[in-house]
């Protein structure tokens, strides 16, 4: 009895290869052919450094909600922590690192133990951490000056004469402050100073010239003591100072203007993806931000004169990114 013919092995088909011009949906995520499972897409690496203090750690609460786990993996870093150290080591040859750096301290440590692309946040004198050949970049620490006086002059529709005290650091700020200034109808004078002490001198000798001075967040001309007797002149002078932080206003400030948490980690995260997009290149050395609080002092602005307006705080939004 013949046996019977083995069945021949069935031939595997051909694997499919799109044609030259077929067009490929990018949006689906690629497939494992052995398990027809999606692969799982690679998380941009992100660590955020930053002190453990309320200004710093609110921008931190704010830009991790705006960094989705499942796009971004993300290492929060407290650099004055005993554990910090340890962490540092861990980033060091993590590839892809970009690193988000809030307040001058982080950054210095970012720009100093990290090689990875930086972005920092609430730094003024920010000149020391562009290193040439470095991918650094950086936002604003102050809201636009140009939105500034415009709330300014609405507050108090009498101001005509303002002055700026700056570092020689930042007299990049004095162009920008005439222009803000012109647009609002205010004429402007500028002093330069070296130190605190200077600075209280700079504004005795401008308080006779000007309604208003723009207090700017330069802790190398200014000093707690020094910020204490500024203020206390200018309130038995009439002068009126606009500031950078509410915790001034008590001391005599009629104004403060301070970006808001929410929107310096909305700048940063506008940063931070044009520089995972196209590196540095297109991106200016820093970004303002485009939405801050204005907090009035009610007491200074009963005894200048001036009307209560109807809510002692709020925010201004200029344009967004």
């Amino acid at each position: 009895m013949t046996a019977p013919a083995t069945a021949p092995a069935p031939v595997p088909a051909p694997p499919v290869i799109p044609a030259a011009n077929a067009k490929i949906d990018a949006t689906r995520p690629a497939r494992d052919a052995r398990r027809d499972i999606p692969v799982p897409p690679t998380r941009r690496e992100v660590a955020i450094l930053y002190q453990n203090a309320a200004g710093y750690a609110d921008v931190v609460t704010q830009l991790t909600k705006l960094l989705p786990t499942e796009t971004y993996r993300m290492t929060l870093v407290d650099v004055d922590a005993e554990t910090s150290r340890k962490t540092l080591d861990s980033l060091r040859t993590r590839p892809g690192l970009f690193v988000a750096a809030i307040g001058l301290p982080a950054a210095r440590i970012a720009r100093d133990q990290l090689t990875a692309p930086v972005i920092f946040a609430q730094v003024f004198n920010y000149e020391e951490l562009l290193v040439n050949g470095r991918a650094i970049r950086g936002v604003t620490a102050m809201p636009p000056l140009d939105l500034q006086v415009q709330d300014w002059k609405k507050i108090d529709p009498k101001l005509q004469r303002v002055g700026l005290i700056v570092s020689p650091a930042h007299t990049d700020l004095i162009p920008q402050a005439e222009r803000a200034a012109k647009a609002a109808a205010v004429t402007m004078k500028h002093g330069i100073s070296n130190s605190d002490r200077e600075t209280l001198y700079v504004f005795k000798r401008l308080a006779p010239q000007i309604d208003g001075l723009w207090l700017v967040p330069d802790d190398k001309i200014l000093s707690p003591t020094v910020l204490r007797e500024l203020l206390s002149y200018a309130v038995s002078h009439g002068v009126r100072v606009c500031v950078f932080s509410d915790a001034l206003l008590p001391l005599g400030a009629l104004m403060s203007a301070r970006p808001t948490p929410e929107d310096i980690a909305r700048t940063l995260r506008h940063v931070l993806d044009g520089m995972m997009a196209d590196g540095t290149n297109a991106l200016p050395a820093l970004t303002p931000p485009s939405e801050f609080v204005v907090r009035i002092n009610a007491q200074v602005a009963g005894r200048l004169g001036l009307s209560s307006p109807a809510h002692d705080s709020w925010v201004v939004r200029g344009a967004q990114k």
